[in-house]
């Protein structure tokens, strides 16, 4: 993959002795005075040798030692250190329980689920069974799936059920290690939730995840844009229910709007108990403060943007209206308010009678902030939003005062009723209700201050299982986008030439267009994918084919994620 990353730590955990190098030894042999000097030794001159290379040697051998006692010393001291080596008593009291478990045939493996609601019942906490219920699922998902926790992805279900964050490495198993948390608090019957930031990977975890889940006894829920109202009310229902965070947010609101108990499709009155979100940072800190809104019809002056729209393209930057870039605003001058004014026949844009500045100024801000394949696609019709933080497109989202009508006035398209905001809520109100939340990600650690702070969440470092022997490299610094561009245009000649397939992700669909432009001439096979093709683009990355091509994408962070 023709990208460069910051160089990532390797987990130290368990604490290693640092490995020392062979040192040569380097004699300095000083003159001494003939005086001093054995008989048999005064015809020697001795001179003084330094040997600048093995000196040089030296230096960075011992430098690289005291690096490495200072990381392992730092890891020693850490809280975090203390946290994960007291997790181990867990690790052991679950490896303590597997050959009891493994002996079991599937029929008593499925029963446990029962045994362990009964004991519930009768006075036991999660607590009290917690190692016996992860090496349950350890060996079930074994036999489904074919896949055995590891001792660090048990640590990582540890730290999930504690309501914590779980950082773990990309490749760990953050998926696998959900069954494990999402499980045990299902025992409850009060309803686990899994959020993922998109349908494809609630489907995928859903249905492969589900199969562990299954197997133990416990109903699995999965909520997709388009579902009905019956079919929600169903998978709300279910011990252990996927969904993405967009889905979850709206159907709360929706639930708060309802006019009767028979509207409702979440679990009321308590619709919320434990929640497991998978790119926690992404969900609650990048997209924390972004509101859910659903809107109501307002007014009836959508005639007015088509207008608008047209007098926005009579309207020339610098001479009838200034853009201020800081905070995405426009400003009439003079000319341009005369201008405006005699092209809609009126004396006053802000005659309150008749009034037509707002409209003016949205048409300018459409015209000037709001690019097509960078803010917005165009599809079937509509004007759809670009998440600009992930690329992915949110078909339940329209920008609020007047600016998406402006919009779709500049792309020509049907103009939507102008609405007022009935109902909205943040991701980070919407989690703050889950009585208990946890969450697992690639990088927490550098947002734990923000995550203490909003949720009272601590950042656990899982280790990872092996060490990490991936070798990162630095950030890449240019001074022009065509430079940046020639060197990954190189890099990519480079990888073909040793048959490797390349993935480039870009920041927006306008880019990826551009750049497949760029890089036409070259004799590598190309195909661009946009986000209004992303099932192909699953395609592309899947299929052995494009082993000797390369792939073009918008932001593709949440494709995939790991198991």
């Amino acid at each position: 993959m023709a990208t460069a990353t910051s160089a990532s730590v390797n987990s130290s955990f368990p604490l290693t002795t640092p490995r020392l190098h062979p040192v040569q030894r380097t004699t300095f042999i000083c003159p001494i005075p003939s005086s001093s000097v054995p008989p048999r030794l005064s015809s020697c001159r001795l001179r003084l040798r330094i040997r600048r290379s093995t000196l040089t040697h030296v230096t960075a051998s011992v430098k690289e030692n005291v690096g490495r006692l200072t990381k392992s010393w730092s890891d020693f001291t850490s809280l975090n250190y203390w946290v994960v080596k007291d997790y181990y008593r867990l690790v052991n009291s679950v490896n303590a329980f597997e050959p009891q478990i493994q002996i079991l045939p599937d029929e008593q493996l499925t029963t446990k689920t029962e045994e362990f609601r009964h004991r519930l019942r009768g006075g036991e906490t999660l607590a009290d069974i917690q190692a016996e219920a992860f090496a349950v699922v350890r060996e079930a998902a074994k036999r489904k799936l074919g896949m055995r926790h590891f001792d660090v992805q048990i640590i990582g279900g540890a730290v999930l059920h504690d309501g914590s964050i779980a950082e773990m490495k990309t490749g760990e198993g953050k998926t696998l290690v959900s069954t494990l948390a999402a499980y045990l608090n299902a025992l409850t019957g009060e309803g686990v939730h899994v959020v993922t930031v998109n349908d494809y990977l609630a489907q995928r975890d859903a249905e492969w995840m589900g199969r562990v889940h299954r197997f133990l006894g416990l109903s699995v829920g999965l909520i997709q844009r388009g579902m009905t109202a019956e079919e929600r009310r169903f998978n709300y229902r279910c011990d252990i229910t996927y969904t993405n965070n967009s889905e979850l947010g709206f159907d709360y609101l929706r639930d708060n709007l309802a006019g009767s108990r028979e509207q409702l499709v979440m679990r009321w009155p308590k619709p919320f108990h434990f929640g497991i979100v998978d790119e926690v940072d992404s969900v609650l800190i990048d997209e924390g403060r972004n509101p859910l809104l659903i809107s109501g019809e307002a007014s009836k002056d959508a005639a007015r943007y088509p207008v608008a729209a047209k007098v926005a393209e009579l309207l020339i930057r610098n001479i009838h209206y200034n853009v201020e870039l800081k905070d995405n605003s426009v400003e009439l001058t003079e000319e341009g308010i005369a201008l405006a004014e005699m092209a809609l026949e009126t004396n006053d844009l802000w005659d309150e009678n008749d009034p037509w500045a707002r409209f003016v100024m949205n048409a300018l801000k459409a015209k000037e902030f709001y690019k097509r394949d960078v803010q917005y696609i165009v599809r079937n019709g509509k004007a759809l939003i670009i998440n600009e933080l992930t690329g992915r497109v949110e078909e339940k989202r329209r920008w609020s005062d007047g600016i998406h009508q402006a919009v779709e006035a500049k792309e020509g398209l049907k103009i939507q009723a102008d609405s007022v905001v009935v109902a909205q809520i943040t991701y980070q109100s919407l989690f703050k209700l889950y009585p208990k939340l946890s969450g697992m990600t690639g990088t927490a650690k550098t947002e734990e201050k923000e995550f203490l702070k909003m949720f009272q969440m601590p950042v656990i470092e899982v280790p990872t299982n092996l060490p990490n022997i991936r070798n990162d490299l630095p950030i890449q610094a240019f001074a022009t986008a065509r430079g940046k561009w020639e060197f990954v245009r190189e890099e990519i000649e480079y990888m073909f030439r040793l048959g490797r397939p390349v993935l480039v992700g870009t920041t927006s669909n306008l880019t990826s267009v551009h750049y497949t432009s760029y890089c036409s001439q070259l004799s590598v096979g190309i195909s661009e994918s946009l986000e209004e093709d992303r099932g192909i683009l699953y395609g592309l990355i899947a299929d052995p084919i494009n082993q000797s091509s390369w792939v073009i994408s918008g932001n593709f962070v949440p494709l995939w994620g790991g198991t």
